[in-house]
């Protein structure tokens, strides 16, 4: 059996490869938060309706981000073991996988948007979330083929191609976003002749992210590209990578299906509340990203660890450091200056007083978020699938909605109660998850 890393070994390693998919997945986000920002500047509704249509379109998708996912223990073991080809054959097989899976379920997000307006989402803000997820639905496909070849190169240890791609598609959506919503007042602020361009609003925003995505997408196929080899590779069979990848669809749709369930709902309230929801969603998402990061090295580096024959552990342990120190952190900054961080994205004095307060809410939970998602990387590298996906079903459905629903409307605290029974989820959540990790790696865990 070979020697395990010393938990100095063991972080540098983590670093290493956490750092840049954090900021590759940053990139990702901020996607999102300059769609908020352009539209939150052009108009409350509009935002409003991108919101919906972002949280619904987002959530219908899930099942196929975690077929994606699935290839984080299948390629990281296949390299652990020194099996190249079968991490390559891994990837052939989910990225048809994913494709396969991705039209219906777009399908059926766009379709459940049409029954907002029987929800009681005002008219206005319901056909902007339709015109929305409609222009970004190919962006979400392509974004799910980004995630497959990142994280095969994940597995290799290269991470710049998904450095590379995001910052290069944030300036082409910073660009083609300020163009598309904004239309002609873009050019007259830089002293530029109108030239009839129109104010696409929500419908402009999601064309720019598929625009976005587009090219992200294809930077992270060239150089997975490079990494074929040249023996034939195994047969890895669709099924099994479904087999696989389904458990983690569900628990990905039961954790961002009860939030989109929860935007919704908060369309109740008007559009300035779905706005402060937007933003200050947007702001965890974004801190969010970096226990991505650090829940995509522990996932790599438990998956080395199996591949190599030794106890995963401690690669776990120290990747659960590391995600509660850096969301910690993240923490204090959001209850240091809510108002500011609100007022980057929206000048509307409702929407900032309402975001404030959300913004310290999501303070609190930050520490629990993180330990969440490195937990659930970590097992998700042991190929232990299937708990996480209960205890994110019982955490987010039968303690976090009704606590919502609870706390929202029959005690009258409205979106503030919606995101204190959120943050009950997540603490659920987060306590199952770390329990379950400290228990499966008590030994040596066997491949999948």
């Amino acid at each position: 059996m070979p020697e395990a890393p010393t938990v100095r070994e063991e972080l540098g390693s983590l670093l290493r490869l956490s750092w840049p998919i954090t900021v590759a997945q940053l990139g990702l986000m901020t996607m999102g938060l300059v769609d908020t920002a352009v539209l939150g500047r052009v108009s409350v509704t509009e935002l409003a309706g991108s919101s919906i249509g972002r949280a619904v379109s987002f959530a219908a998708i899930t099942p196929a981000m975690g077929i994606a996912f699935a290839l984080e223990p299948l390629a990281s073991q296949a390299v652990g073991a020194g099996e190249p080809a079968q991490a390559w054959s891994s990837l052939g097989a989910t990225s048809r996988a994913v494709l396969l899976a991705s039209v219906p379920l777009i399908a059926m997000g766009l379709a459940s948007l049409f029954a907002l307006e029987a929800c009681g989402v005002d008219p206005e803000v319901a056909s902007r979330a339709r015109a929305y997820a409609l222009t970004q639905s190919p962006g979400m496909v392509l974004s799910l083929v980004y995630l497959a070849h990142k994280t095969f190169l994940q597995a290799h240890g290269k991470t710049r191609p998904a450095l590379v791609a995001s910052a290069i598609a944030n300036v082409v959506n910073l660009v083609v976003c300020n163009l598309l919503v904004r239309g002609d007042d873009v050019l007259v602020s830089f002293g530029v002749n109108p030239v009839g361009l129109p104010r696409m609003g929500a419908f402009g925003a999601g064309l720019a992210f598929s625009v976005a995505a587009a090219v992200m997408a294809a930077i992270v196929v060239v150089a997975s590209g490079k990494l074929r080899p040249r023996v034939p590779s195994p047969p890895v069979a669709v099924r099994e990578v479904v087999k696989l990848g389904a458990p983690v669809g569900f628990q990905l749709l039961a954790e961002v299906g009860v939030f989109a369930l929860c935007t919704v709902l908060v369309g109740r309230f008007g559009s300035a509340a779905v706005s402060a929801h937007q933003v200050a969603l947007g702001l965890a998402s974004f801190t969010f990203m970096g226990a991505v990061g650090f829940s995509g090295g522990a996932a790599v580096r438990v998956g080395y660890a199996i591949g190599e024959g030794r106890s995963p552990r401690r690669a776990g342990l120290v990747g659960l450091a590391c995600g509660a120190a850096f969301m910690a952190l993240a923490g204090v900054v959001f209850a240091i200056v809510p108002d500011g961080l609100v007022r980057l994205f929206t000048s509307d004095a409702e929407v900032v007083a309402l975001g404030a307060r959300l913004v310290i809410i999501a303070a609190f939970f930050q520490l629990f978020d993180g330990l969440q998602a490195v937990a659930g990387g970590a097992l998700r590298g042991a190929g232990d699938v299937r708990f996480p996906f209960v205890a994110t079903v019982l955490a987010h459905w039968a303690v976090g909605f009704p606590a919502a629903v609870f706390l929202g409307f029959m005690c009258g605290l409205g979106v503030r109660g919606i995101w204190w029974g959120l943050a009950s989820g997540l603490i659920t959540v987060s306590v199952l998850l770390v329990g379950r990790f400290l228990r499966l790696t008590r030994g040596v865990i066997a491949r999948v």
